[in-house]
């Protein structure tokens, strides 16, 4: 029996939604199996993800992307960092706002903090969506993974 230890670390007040570490290294693992390619970029680094107030989430949108309101996540990558503990990245996540947006979509709050997550972790690892391709790219990705997990398609 092997003892694994989890990288996915959660922190912060969840607000009402449910997110654990076995769910995300599964989503992680549904990842991998629609994109194999991305393994080595997954599958040993850890990530942070922290749930935060709106003033938390606002602040931080304000200083790394210059907006003055609050947002529902921010991506931050661990970027040309050589040390053997490297992560990732870290997730900031605003519960109130993912709550909200859920209900004003018509989505199941739960779902919708997944598809939040896997988006999140995209950005991580060099996906964007400034262009049309890009995004299409990115969403198609999202699609197929959530349709694995039993997710219906966001878009």
């Amino acid at each position: 029996m092997t003892n694994k230890t989890s990288n996915i670390f959660i922190s912060g007040n969840l607000g009402g939604l449910t997110l654990c570490e076995p769910l995300v290294e599964k989503l992680i693992s549904c990842l991998i199996e629609t994109e194999p390619n991305l393994k080595t970029k997954l599958k040993t680094k850890p990530i942070n993800i922290s749930f935060m107030s709106l003033n938390e989430i606002k602040r931080l949108n304000f200083k790394f992307a210059n907006k003055d309101k609050p947002t529902n996540v921010l991506s931050f990558p661990t970027e040309g960092v050589e040390f053997t503990d490297e992560t990732l990245g870290d997730i900031a996540v605003c519960p109130e706002i993912i709550i909200e947006e859920s209900i004003k979509q018509g989505k199941d709050k739960q779902s919708h903090l997944i598809h939040i997550i896997l988006h999140s972790i995209l950005h991580l690892i060099g996906f964007q969506h400034g262009d049309r391709n890009s995004a299409t790219k990115m969403e198609s990705l999202e699609v197929s993974v959530l349709k694995k997990l039993g997710i219906a398609n966001p878009y």
